[in-house]
């Protein structure tokens, strides 16, 4: 969830509704005129890394990237603290512990994490600096957004979705409106 994008709904809403804006499940706005471009960082992958393999081990069945079961137990955190090392608030996968197919599973299954994440990055930093274009996080990604496509594609604003790379049940939508300074000059 984009707490800043949160706290701007009851500013940039107006300017949503004057664009003719309407999202199902919103979430937030930003302006995409006044945000800096986004990196990504080393950090970012290794946070990536660990939240895959917590995934794996508590995916039903074991070890499997398209779980759409998870269980947690005392079982699934030996699982955690035997393929993750622990000091203090610094966390790092074990991969000595993590051999044939597991490795190959979870190497592939961070790739494709990591690739989610860039094409989030690549597409936020395509539309920064951009007077016309406003930014909407909203919860309607993933399985969800087969329930609201049409409600949002076929508008006249729409111009691209992501999916959240952390949680796909979330989306940044960006869509076209008028400059957002000249709306904010005449308020």
């Amino acid at each position: 969830m984009d707490l800043y994008a949160y706290s701007q709904i009851e500013d940039i809403g107006t300017i949503a509704k004057v664009n003719g804006i309407n999202v199902p499940r919103l979430r937030g706005y930003r302006l995409m005129g006044e945000e800096t471009p986004l990196e990504l960082w080393k950090e970012d992958k290794e946070v990536i890394a660990v939240n895959c393999v917590r995934d794996l081990c508590h995916s039903r069945p074991f070890w499997s990237p398209n779980s759409y079961s998870y269980c947690l137990n005392s079982y699934t955190r030996y699982l955690e603290n035997f393929y993750l090392k622990k000091e203090g608030d610094n966390v790092e996968v074990r991969w000595d512990k993590i051999h044939g197919w597991k490795r190959k599973v979870l190497k592939t299954y961070i790739h494709n994490e990591i690739q989610k994440l860039k094409r989030q990055c690549e597409t936020w930093n395509k539309y920064v600096g951009r007077e016309d274009v406003l930014y909407i996080h909203a919860r309607i990604g993933g399985g969800n957004w087969s329930d609201y496509y049409k409600e949002v594609v076929n508008k006249p604003w729409f111009i691209e979705k992501v999916d959240d790379a952390f949680d796909s049940t979330y989306c940044d939508i960006y869509a076209k409106i008028n400059n957002s300074h000249d709306y904010m000059e005449t308020k």
